[in-house]
């Protein structure tokens, strides 16, 4: 299978990926050369200074320009202007303070093998990463854009990239296949499509605007990342975040910055840190799942179907605090609720029956911290209430949330709490940084866990 083209976070990555290498090369070069750890000074600030210039001076010969940048062999061709400025910049300043005889000649011969090497394996290792996450489109368009954008994304991804063509209105239906419907009817084509789709890209012949409030309407359905492939004589109108795909110009309309390369750090964070937590708490884990036995007939644990990232439906694990397992998500509690049993109703009030869901985040369905995942009957209630509701499922659901501790916890029994939980969410969505997630989870630990709303 051929490398597929790299995505957008890859691309901003790859400078500090490839200084990484140059570092890692000259280490392990002088390590092998000399049958030591520990190079000298002069050795690590020579490869400390390889680090930095290679951070400037890669991008700025167009080291990752083109489609053949990431892949093995010819990804090195492209990175030989970047690699010669990096090397002539050195050989520059070893020549000025007079220390080249300081340098071994094998060492340097070394650093730029294994340097070249450990950058070709990691291209190959993307190149499989996104042969795994092959792209599923959806193209809102049947006209002349629309069949020139899904001749490219074949060629660059296969022919299996494009599901096909929804026709938008005053578009010929017989102009592009496989055509899957009109615009009316995206809810129940992306609902009975064979495969799944990832993203939605709106490619139609005539600008978005003309089309109404019906098309914005069926985007705000829609919780699958949507990108827009414009006339370009239009890019000086619009201010949503632009990028290049299969050498054409889009705009995803609803970008967010957990789509950037920090999400990969918050995902190995929420990981590391659920296995810990799962560790330290497993006796306390083991000592609720004791309660709920002896309290009440029935399991431990049960398996909610919520919406994960992308819309996609997961199973968010919880501790059982209802006496009907199959009850519990089919409606909120409520204050005094029936169901919920005596060892129940100090789980939720203490936000322990939520414990489980570090399994969800360990298996990378879920987030220490995002949107809170809602019953799928409380989605589609306030789907057609709220306009911009789905747009809390581009992200993968939390444990905690900007919403819960600004005080919209548990029940949200009117239109206006909902709301506001919605404002606090996609605020979140918008917003989001590492330290936004660090402030939320230091609250929580301090004071998010118990609520006069949680019951």
């Amino acid at each position: 299978m051929k490398p597929l083209a790299p995505s957008d976070w890859l691309i901003r990555v790859a400078p500090l990926i490839d200084a990484v290498s140059l570092l890692l090369g000259g280490y392990a070069a002088w390590c092998l050369r000399f049958s030591r750890f520990g190079p000298p000074n002069h050795y690590l600030l020579a490869l400390f200074l390889a680090f930095l210039l290679a951070l400037v001076l890669l991008p700025a010969v167009r080291s990752y320009r083109g489609l053949n940048w990431h892949r093995p062999l010819r990804g090195l061709v492209s990175m030989t202007p970047g690699l010669a400025a990096v090397f002539g910049c050195l050989m520059v300043v070893a020549t000025l303070t007079k220390t080249t005889a300081e340098f071994s000649r094998l060492w340097m011969a070394g650093w730029m093998a294994l340097a070249l090497v450990l950058m070709a394996t990691w291209r190959w290792s993307a190149g499989l990463l996104a042969g795994r996450e092959r792209p599923r489109i959806v193209l809102l368009g049947c006209g002349r854009l629309a069949v020139e954008a899904s001749d490219r994304l074949k060629a660059l991804h296969g022919p299996d990239a494009v599901l096909g063509f929804v026709c938008m209105p005053g578009e010929d239906q017989a102009s592009a296949a496989p055509n899957l419907g009109k615009l009316a009817e995206l809810d129940a084509i992306l609902a009975s499509s064979a495969q799944e789709a990832t993203e939605l890209w709106l490619a139609g012949d005539s600008p978005p605007d003309e089309f109404g409030d019906s098309l914005l309407r069926q985007l705000r359905m829609s919780s699958l990342p949507v990108r827009y492939v414009p006339d370009l004589r239009l890019l000086r109108l619009l201010r949503h975040r632009a990028s290049e795909v299969a050498g054409m110009t889009v705009i995803e309309l609803n970008a967010t910055p957990l789509d950037g390369p920090d999400a990969q750090v918050k995902a190995i964070l929420d990981r590391v840190i659920s296995l810990a937590l799962l560790l330290v708490l497993s006796p306390l884990l083991a000592v609720i799942a004791m309660a709920i036995k002896l309290d009440s007939p029935g399991p431990v644990l049960f398996s909610q179907p919520r919406h994960g990232g992308g819309g996609r439906i997961i199973g968010v694990l919880k501790f059982r605090s209802m006496r009907q397992c199959d009850a519990e998500g089919s409606r909120q509690a409520r204050r005094e609720d029936p169901r919920v049993t005596r060892v129940g109703s100090i789980l939720r009030r203490s936000s322990l029956d939520e414990l489980p869901q570090l399994i969800n985040v360990l298996r990378g369905e879920m987030s220490l911290v995002g949107p809170r995942p809602h019953p799928l009957a409380l989605n589609r209630e306030f789907s057609g209430r709220l306009a911009d509701y789905m747009q809390r499922h581009r992200v993968k659901p939390g444990i905690t949330g900007l919403a819960q501790v600004n005080g919209f916890r548990g029940e949200t029994d009117t239109l206006e709490k909902m709301q506001k939980r919605l404002e606090y969410d996609l605020h979140y969505i918008e917003n989001w940084s590492l330290w936004l997630d660090l402030r939320i989870l230091a609250r929580t630990a301090v004071s998010g866990w118990i609520d006069r709303n949680a019951y």
